[in-house]
This record gives C-alpha cells, structure tokens and sequence, in this order.
C-alpha cells in the first residue's frame, strides 16, 4: 500500500516529540481495511528520524497490512517521558529501551521475548556477547528486549589531510600525540591537536577510558561486583589523564569546550583528532577522515569501554504483538539493518553482519571501520553507566584536570558519593 504520513510536533510533558504516523488512527488495532497501527516509540539519535523514515517506508511496503506511528522525543526527556506514559497505559507496542539502570526499572511493563509472537531461534541471531549484556541489565537475567546496536567510546576521528600535510602517522600512544602537538606548534597555523567534549558525563568516559587501560577489570568490578571506585589504578588512570594535558600533547585551552564546539572545531579543520563516542564516527563517510583509539603508553593498550546503545522491546500491554514484533524483527535482524548500519550509528548485535557494499569506498574507511568493530566487540570494560553519577564523577575529573583537586581527592570523593547508594 503506498505509505502516507502527517508530520507534526506534538507537545509532551516532558519535551517535544516528533510523530510520524501512517494514514489509519494510532489507537486502533486495525482500519477498516485491516491495516494494523503499531505506535512505535524512540529517542533522537536512536538510531533517528532521519533513518527510521525510510525504514518505516521499506517495512511497510513489505508489510502492507501494517503502518507504523512513530514518536520522537528528546534523549534527554525519554525516559521520564515513556515510563510515566507506560505506567499510565498509553498505547505503545514497540518501545526503545536505553540500556543501563533504566531497562531495570521498566522491566515490569515489558513481555519477555520468550513470549513473543516469533520463532523460537530469534535470540540465536544475536551475538552472544550483545545478548549476555542484554539480560545482565534485567534482575532475572532473562532477555525482555532485544539487542540492536552497540557503540563505545572513547575514540578519535582524524583529519588525514592534516596528518598527511605533516608527515605524521595517526597516533595511538602518549608519545605520538605530543609528536602531533609539537608538529603542530611548528608549523604555526594554529590547529588544535585534539577537541574533546567538556561535559561532565563526556570526561567521565574519558577518565574510565584511561582507567580502564591501566586496570581492564575497573569498571565492571565496580557496576556489578560492589568493587571500590577510590582504587590506585583509577588514581594512576585519572594521574595518567591529566599528564596528557600537563605535558602538551592535549591544549588545556580546549578545557571548556563544549560538545558541539569541539565537533565543529574538528569539521573545520581547526583541530588533527576529536575525540568522541563511536556514535560520531560517521564522519569518516563524509571526508578524508580516520579512526584512532584514545592513547595509551603503548599501543597495544588502547581501548575502550563499550556496551549495548539501543534495544527494543514489546510492553506487555500491547494488543498488536504480533505487528510489533514483526517490525522489531525487520529493524534488528532483517533488512532494516542496513539502512542505520550504513551510517555507522552503531555495531549491529545481529551475528555475522557486514555492511553492504558501496558503503565503504576508501581504504582508509575500510581500516578505520574494521579498528572500530574490533575496539567495540573487545572492550575493557562495559559502558553501562551509572547515570547522575557520571555527572558527580565528570566534575572532579575536571577540577583534576585544572588542577584544584588531586587524583586521590577526586577518587575519595567519588567514593563517598557512590557509598549514597543513589546510583
């Protein structure tokens, strides 16, 4: 059936949600026509307007007995906004689930993919790291929405054209980016060697990533093993951080440098390397760009964290689980994926994928694309975070990193502030 949408911004208590809707009414189980509305829920940037658009569009022409209503609301105001709508009962049949402590909380709302409406071997298409950390989140360790995509951080896109112009191999290690730095210097031109997000959430990543490279274990010893946070290595980690700015090869004048600032220092060419989570990595698409772990005093160990960044589930009210899971299965597993694989928005849990061809045209994309998958199908440690903590810990990392706090300070007051029991 030909696709038809109304598009419009619909006012919700918790921030503005995008909605896309097909031409049969979101509340209905089915037109009169036997067309069946599914009301499917997500967060900008998961994997986004943008791709889910032309996904909705190549699911319904295959399934014409079904239409897709779709609801986008910011990231930042989704969780409040679709638990508050799920305990109210507000029809929704596909939900986006944000991993971490929230897929906890909504768990009771949610039909076990055990129950759903599909083949028995569906959880077999997933890799079995994608699915483990998937039931990890939930207190029974059953699976109640399926993975779809991971991403990590943190990592480095770089502008070849700057490395080249040079002389500069793209760096991995301390010593090669103060290499950069000091080639930098010299030729004058007033590039930055590296823009990095200032956010509090963003320099917690980035400290754990440093952390993690001296102790691998840190991380998931503290998440699901009641593990100290105030430990020597994430001292050292945090000490290790800090030396990269002390001794020049990162410009403490980038120290307040916004999200979007950092970003767009980079696109401008007015930095060699920014450094982000994976979900930017699309740039390496739309220039000369490559791909560079965050450093380490060797090479061999480089890493990150890494964790699912998107699932999908069914709430348990939903009287079109049939359709629903139809279209989960199309988004995750079938040929939905290529449409927000394509765009690097993620590392697809789907077993054994590879991009189509034509996607990657450059050898440079090829090698940058395959260090990528391998940092985040190896990671050090999960990116599960701890939510507001984050927020608490990305502070004194930057008091650290200005120096009006020490490592150890900044590792005991983290410590304390876990010890809440808030997180």
């Amino acid at each position: 059936m030909k696709f038809s949408r109304r598009t419009g911004l619909i006012a919700a208590t918790a921030g503005l949600a995008l909605v896309l809707s097909g031409c049969a009414g979101a509340d209905s189980d089915s037109s009169g026509d036997g067309v069946t509305t599914i009301n499917y829920w997500s967060w900008d940037g998961a994997p986004g307007q943008d791709l889910v658009e032309p996904i909705i569009e190549s699911f319904e022409a295959e399934n014409p007995d079904i239409e897709v209503n779709y609801t986008e609301i910011p990231q930042t105001d989704y969780k409040a906004k679709a638990a508050q709508s799920l305990g109210a009962g507000e029809d929704i049949d596909v939900l986006t689930v944000q991993p971490g402590a929230w897929s906890g909380e909504v768990e009771d709302y949610l039909l076990p993919v055990s129950d759903w409406p599909v083949d028995d071997d569906l959880e077999s298409e997933f890799t079995a790291q994608s699915v483990e950390q998937a039931k990890r989140l939930f207190s029974d360790g059953e699976l109640y929405a399926v993975p779809v995509y991971s991403t990590g951080s943190v990592v480095g896109v770089y502008n070849a054209d700057i490395l080249s112009g040079l002389g500069v191999t793209p760096p991995s290690t301390w010593a090669e980016f103060a290499a950069l730095s000091d080639a930098l210097a010299a030729q004058g031109e007033g590039i930055l060697p590296v823009t990095m997000p200032s956010e509090d959430w963003f320099q917690d990543e980035v400290a754990l990533t440093a952390v993690g490279q001296v102790d691998p274990d840190f991380f998931n010893a503290v998440r699901y093993d009641e593990g100290a946070w105030n430990t020597p290595e994430y001292v050292q980690g945090l000490e290790d951080y800090k030396a990269l700015y002390d001794t020049g090869a990162f410009d403490s004048s980038t120290l307040d440098m916004d999200y979007a600032t950092a970003m767009t220092t980079f696109d401008e060419g007015k930095s060699a390397v920014v450094f982000n989570g994976s979900w930017e990595a699309g740039r390496i698409l739309t220039g000369n760009y490559g791909i560079v772990p965050f450093p380490a005093e060797n090479a061999d160990d480089a890493s990150l964290r890494a964790f699912l960044d998107v699932m999908l589930g069914i709430p348990a009210e939903s009287t079109k689980q049939d359709a629903a899971a139809k279209f989960i299965e199309y988004m995750s597993v079938g040929a939905g994926v290529d449409e927000w694989a394509s765009a690097l928005k993620g590392v697809p849990a789907l077993d054994g994928y590879e991009l189509p061809d034509g996607v990657l045209t450059t050898d440079l994309q090829k090698q940058s694309y395959e260090l990528l998958v391998d940092l985040i199908n190896n990671p050090h440690g999960d990116r599960n975070n701890l939510g507001a903590f984050a927020d608490f810990v990305g502070a004194n990392v930057k008091q650290v990193l200005h120096g009006a706090m020490t490592a150890e300070e900044a590792a005991d007051s983290d410590q304390a502030e876990l010890e809440k029991g808030n997180f």
